[in-house]
């Protein structure tokens, strides 16, 4: 795990990347931050989490780290004290998650809740679109205050782009440094169903999906859908044994 921090004093901000090690963006992004000058108005730390994985070209090397914490720095499996390590350093921190996906090729943010705080951290990344997903099963910003930005296609130099821009719009919207920012209105999406399988999919993730539509296949089956929903990190290739994510779109959130 590799730390820098720029400015003097106790940062109240975090970035992270590389916390899959297959997923680069995030590592390469802020290597071209910190390889810049900005005019710094509040210290900031930056995290690149998994090198161990990215020398092996791997998610993780013995547990999904994205699935391991809180941790435990006694433990016999690696992602489990990398985990510990992280968090220990994120104590006390928002932190921007940086990562990528073989389903999508724009940015959008995973939150845990629809609470003023966590909609305020989506709109300070500037992506227009946000699942929210309750269980965190692990994840990271189940145990920090943050936010997870999906930047693009995995090894892409798009998501590399991409990420470089959420963080600098992230930190000049609170104040870190002093730069142009916007601040998104998203569409928000709640995460409902699992879709476990192989399949081929064959509609688009954030497109509506409709009752009677035939969205995935494979030699055995093909997948009906049984009343409208809309994709979320779906795909062919992007996991094993499961196609993706069904979710609803929300129309409004009651404040």
């Amino acid at each position: 795990m590799r730390v820098e921090q720029l400015g003097e004093g106790k940062p109240e901000f975090a970035v992270v990347g590389l916390v899959h090690g297959d997923e680069p963006c995030g590592k390469k992004a802020i290597e071209k931050f910190l390889n810049e000058e900005h005019d710094l108005k509040k210290p900031v730390k930056f995290i690149i989490a998994n090198e161990k994985a990215l020398e092996e070209d791997k998610r993780f090397i013995e547990a999904d780290l994205n699935r391991s914490f809180p941790g435990d720095r006694e433990s016999d499996m690696y992602e489990e004290r990398l985990a510990a390590e992280l968090l220990e350093e994120l104590e006390d921190l928002t932190v921007l998650d940086i990562h990528s996906t073989r389903s999508y090729p724009k940015p959008f943010a995973t939150m845990k809740s629809f609470r003023e705080t966590d909609r305020e951290l989506v709109e300070s990344t500037g992506v227009n679109k946000a699942v929210l997903f309750e269980d965190g099963s692990g994840t990271l910003t189940e145990f920090v205050n943050g936010i997870i930005v999906e930047s693009g296609f995995q090894k892409s130099d798009q998501a590399i782009e991409n990420a470089y821009s959420i963080i600098k719009n992230f930190l000049a919207a609170h104040g870190v440094i002093d730069d142009d920012y916007v601040l998104s209105e998203p569409e928000y999406y709640r995460y409902e169903e699992t879709v476990e399988g192989d399949y081929e999919f064959l509609a688009e993730n954030f497109e509506r999906v409709r009752e009677g539509e035939v969205y995935a296949s494979n030699a055995d089956r093909e997948l009906e859908a049984e009343r409208d929903f809309y994709p979320v990190l779906m795909s062919t290739e992007g996991y094993k044994g499961m196609l993706g994510f069904k979710a609803e779109k929300i129309s409004q959130i009651d404040s």
